[in-house]
């Protein structure tokens, strides 16, 4: 097995995203990082070494750019408009010297005469876009693919959106995701869905009942990978310990949040009901919004364990990552 000295990952690395006119998903290496659902300006940064590879990195803005009109019937327009930017950069901290380098990976309007998304000369900063730094670098070369999907809670069915895709390149050296040589392609079906709902079940009975043993298992590769690429250790439990990680995982928190019931089992909503969500190129999937939850009693705010899980040749279903 590889150990953390087999390594060398210097710096943090963060997604700062801006944008204003479109909702979306960012995802680092095929796996999602935030999903914004309104179009109004909004803007995050992120760490993603937990999401990082070595060499070559891929960052795509899943979107869809819409535009509500307030007429009488309150349309939504999807499509090009003026109204529409999109800022992407990465920027990296050195654990040591705390030196920091940024480069610009997306910055991008519509031309609304050719309805063309473009790059624009200047950055919405009013700045010259940075595409090269000693330890970064990426060619501002921008790829766009239709025929995707927005998906979100509460939409009656997903919505078209595209892909912008922008690749950077760092010499630090990440551990390979662990479910890439395992997950197999997955397709939409009744036995999928019942067998991510059976995933759910799986990891709530674990919660409800205190297995923290049962959840680590579950978790050994990834709390593994989290712990090298942030710099906190070599194990899953080297990850538990940096954070309490046993305290988050339990049928009642601390703060009084309680672990709530699946809603699928609690209402016995048809299966053809959930919302799927896939990544990595369909080998990863999750059910939006996530059914691990807990809540205080009376209160209206919710707090969701986001799993993503994948499945394997023998169909056994594991855990891919926890996102946001």
């Amino acid at each position: 097995m590889a150990q953390a000295s087999d390594y060398v990952i210097d710096r943090n690395y963060y997604v700062i995203v801006h944008s204003r006119g479109a909702v979306y998903d960012v995802f680092i290496n095929g796996i999602t990082t935030k999903k914004e659902h309104d179009v109004a300006a909004s803007n995050f940064t992120l760490p993603i070494n937990h999401l990082m590879q070595s060499d070559v990195n891929q960052i795509t803005f899943n979107f869809s750019p819409t535009e509500v009109e307030y007429d009488e019937s309150g349309t939504v327009i999807i499509g090009p408009h003026d109204n529409f930017f999109i800022h992407i950069s990465i920027e990296s901290v050195h654990l040591d010297t705390r030196e920091r380098e940024r480069i610009t990976l997306v910055d991008a309007r519509y031309d609304m005469e050719t309805g063309q998304l473009v790059s624009n000369e200047k950055t919405i900063f009013d700045t010259e876009p940075v595409y090269q730094q000693p330890h970064m670098h990426t060619t501002g070369e921008l790829k766009l693919k239709g025929n995707h999907v927005w998906v979100n809670h509460g939409l009656v069915q997903p919505i078209e959106s595209q892909h912008l895709i922008a690749e950077f390149t760092t010499p630090d050296r990440f551990p390979r995701f662990h479910w890439l040589d395992e997950a197999i392609v997955l397709e939409d079906s009744p036995a999928l869905r019942q067998g991510l709902r059976n995933a759910y079940r799986h990891v709530h009975d674990l919660i409800e009942r205190g297995d923290f043993r049962g959840m680590r298992q579950l978790m050994d590769e990834r709390w593994r990978h989290t712990a090298i690429t942030m710099n906190i250790g070599n194990s899953a439990d080297d990850f538990i310990r940096s954070g309490d990680t046993h305290k988050s995982f339990v049928n009642k928190r601390e703060d009084g949040r309680t672990l709530r019931p699946l809603p699928f089992d609690q209402l016995e909503a048809p299966i053809e009901l959930d919302q799927l969500q896939f990544m990595a190129d369909g080998r990863l999937v999750r059910l939006l919004p996530d059914p691990i939850r807990w809540r205080r009693p009376g209160a209206r705010e919710t707090t969701y364990s986001r799993f993503v899980f994948y499945v394997t040749e023998d169909y056994q279903w594991k855990v891919a990552a926890i996102v946001l």
